[in-house]
């Protein structure tokens, strides 16, 4: 059994890869009592984001989600978070409750799939293909696959991306067509992010291959590899479509350069970038960090399992005219870069390294074309442990401001000498293969754990709460019938493991009107809606009808009443919220709400509508008013909400609701305009009497997206079954 799989090296990297991933994983699920446990980003995005994607697909709703943030558009929201990746859709075939004893395995299986992905690229270019299993592991245990654990999405994106370059391979060395379509579309339907990445990446990897002339330049040849690229990224446009709409209202996209910050790194920004290169891998979360930052969350990590850069450089040095050696050259430039390095990200000023996998893989066959070519790496060894030695210098003198865990420090600085140490011996001897296989498993192994152990600073998540913060109550049910708050010490994101419409959220994607209603009272959101139940006319004005409350936080104190017990949370009601759909006596005009300060706006909109110029000219006749409701009902509704509202005149009913297009409202059956008021949210006019008011969300681009995929998938299929039938 051994000796065939070993003589099966496809397998054997797969097998391989998914062992050692176990070896990291279980242990992690065997203290966590069966859930893979680490901090914020993996607790409490990657879980609760899959439980929640799976009820709604399951009951249908698949256009808006009111678990979200102030709610927003499903599709989008959680494309980036490998909505539609394989290994999450593995995970729709179960209950939503079992998600949290899934993700462990599924992380296993995507180190399985890492290697053996990653081997059908590197096998071409080695004649001893037990070196392109070698290469898999280092490709797939990565410093930057290891510092990336929390982020347990980037790993999908980490398993697949092989295929695309061993894909074009094939279609330009082997004229074998159709693979590269499919690999496309894959990548792109796992994460739309990532794939703008890999494109990027790919045009580089091509230009560079036709210029060193190891690609063969045909306008036919070209022609085939841009028609399988737009076929497979167009039957993506039902996701890709909607994403880009939606995404680009996002305020966290920005490219305020400025001559200098495009072209030249921070000193800190430099020396992490140089770091990685000499270093083994540091977390990036706060309180674990070895140096330079206290956190880092850019994802700047490329060191190879044991080896680092040795090989890769020296590999450069020897063959500075091959194509992997003037990719990791461009790689290298681009890194140090600001401006090149943004392109990735299309220029976004907020700094990120989140596209280094890719050369990774270059490294990996770097490494391996080295060993297996027998090359010197006695000065590449040099230049890196002088590098090392200053380096170390350099933090002893400014430990004060550089260092701010020195035993890690040590712990770090010791690993990586007897790194270069290990390496040069295992090296020299005429075992050299099977060593380096023993070595780099020891060291994944060793890492990948000390590393998990570096996301598990707090134990905040080993304690029972975080277990019924993922277990749906149904008695929470009761709170869905309108708008919640949490306290600060209850986890973010309970809208998704409670199913209620809570805007306490952790979620970088959200509807764009949120941002800017935030930012009109002052609150700076990045990654997180935060909004302190301390601040009650805040609340008010949002609609929020309870508190929720956790470790005993008394949030009667700011007058909410308390209200009953649902396990160990307490909730209270708050009794002067606004009801969506109200009406306000007067209107005050933007430019007027403007230049008041953060607690007269507050205390404003508690009493008027924020009206722009067009809207004044078009509804002031209806203020100041003295209209009186008779009845006003609003309901949660499956991608949209109804409100029934009797009223004694004309007005404009509110609902703090995010602005959206995708919205399309009636009133007694009549479609009605939608106006944005108060910065960011909805209202409609209402009229005397009874108003049978339905808003439907309709995801802005889907239809044409989806047109656009099916008309692509049809070509898609007719391209390969005709390319198919001309081989036979």
């Amino acid at each position: 059994m051994i000796k065939k799989i070993t003589k099966n090296k496809l397998l054997l990297s797969f097998l391989l890869s998914l062992l050692l991933g176990a070896l990291i994983v279980v242990p992690n699920i065997i203290a966590g009592h069966g859930i893979y446990y680490l901090i914020d980003d993996l607790n409490l995005q990657q879980i609760p984001f899959n439980m929640i994607n799976n009820y709604s697909i399951k009951n249908g709703n698949i256009f808006f989600s009111w678990f979200n943030d102030f709610g927003s558009s499903f599709i989008p929201t959680y494309s980036f978070y490998n909505l539609f990746s394989p290994f999450n859709m593995i995970g729709y075939i179960f209950p939503p409750s079992f998600y949290p004893y899934l993700l462990g395995p599924l992380f296993i299986l995507k180190y399985g799939i890492s290697g053996l992905t990653s081997y059908l690229f590197l096998k071409r270019y080695v004649k001893n293909k037990n070196y392109a299993v070698l290469g898999s592991l280092l490709y797939t245990f990565s410093g930057f696959q290891l510092i990336n654990i929390l982020f347990y999405h980037f790993h999908d994106v980490v398993a697949f991306f092989p295929l695309l370059l061993y894909t074009l391979d094939n279609l330009v060395y082997d004229n074998k067509k159709g693979r590269f379509l499919l690999a496309v579309t894959l990548s792109c339907l796992t994460n739309w992010f990532f794939f703008i990445e890999e494109v990027i990446f790919l045009v580089i990897y091509y230009v560079v291959k036709v210029i060193t002339k190891e690609y063969k330049f045909t306008f036919k040849s070209l022609f085939t590899i841009i028609l399988e690229g737009f076929l497979g990224t167009f039957i993506c446009m039902f996701v890709l479509l909607p994403t880009v709409i939606f995404t680009s209202s996002n305020a966290r996209l920005s490219s305020n350069w400025t001559m200098v910050s495009a072209f030249i790194n921070s000193k800190i920004d430099f020396l992490e970038l140089v770091r990685t290169y000499i270093m083994s891998s540091q977390a990036m979360a706060a309180g674990r960090r070895a140096m330079l930052r206290a956190s880092n969350y850019s994802s700047l990590d490329l060191y190879l399992p044991l080896v680092g850069a040795i090989f890769a450089i020296s590999y450069i040095f020897h063959n500075w005219k091959k194509s992997t050696s003037i990719l990791l050259i461009l790689s290298g430039i681009i890194m140090f870069i600001p401006i090149l390095n943004s392109s990735f990200v299309l220029f976004n000023t907020t700094t990120y390294y989140r596209w280094f996998f890719m050369p990774i893989l270059i490294m990996s066959l770097a490494t391996i074309k080295c060993m297996e070519e027998k090359q010197s790496i006695k000065l590449s060894t040099s230049l890196i442990t002088t590098g090392l030695v200053l380096f170390t210098f350099l933090l002893i003198i400014k430990s004060d401001r550089l260092v701010n865990v020195v035993p890690y420090t040590i712990v770090i600085i010791a690993i990586s000498f007897l790194n270069i140490i290990i390496t040069n011996v295992i090296y020299r001897n005429t075992n050299k293969l099977k060593l380096f296989f023993i070595f780099v498993s020891l060291y994944v192994v060793f890492y990948g754990n000390f590393m998990a152990f570096q996301y598990k600073y707090s134990d905040v998540f080993n304690n029972n709460n975080y277990r019924e913060y993922l277990e749906y109550d149904d008695r929470f049910s009761e709170l869905s019938d309108g708008r919640s708050n949490s306290s600060v010490s209850c986890f973010a994101n309970m809208s998704n493991t409670k199913r209620i419409n809570n805007i306490r959220s952790f979620n970088s994607n959200i509807t764009g009107t949120v941002f800017e209603f935030l930012n009109s009272v002052n609150i700076h959101r990045s990654v997180s809606t935060i909004i302190g139940i301390e601040d009650k006319k805040l609340n008010d004005f949002l609609g929020v009808k309870y508190i929720i409350s956790c470790d005993g936080d008394m949030p009667s104190e700011y007058d909410y009443v308390y209200y009953k017990d649902i396990g160990s949370y307490k909730i209270f009601k708050n009794l002067e919220y606004i009801e969506f759909g109200s009406s306000f006596k007067n209107y005050i005009s933007k430019v007027d709400y403007d230049l008041l300060s953060n607690e007269d706006k507050i205390n404003t909109l508690n009493e008027s509508v924020v009206l722009d110029s067009d809207q004044i000219k078009k509804y002031s006749y209806l203020y100041p008013n003295d209209v009186v409701y008779q009845k006003n009902e609003f309901k949660f509704l499956d991608n949209g909400f109804s409100s029934n509202i009797i009223s004694s005149g004309e007005t404009l009913a509110i609902y703090q609701i995010p602005y959206d297009s995708g919205w399309i409202a009636t009133n007694n059956g009549k479609k009605i305009d939608i106006e944005k008021v108060d910065n960011g949210f909805i209202a409609v006019k209402i009229n005397k009497g009874e108003n049978n008011i339905r808003f439907t969300y309709v995801t802005p681009g889907l239809k044409a997206g989806m047109i656009i995929s099916i008309i692509s998938l049809v070509l898609s299929i007719s391209y390969i079954v005709y390319n198919k039938c001309k081989e036979k």
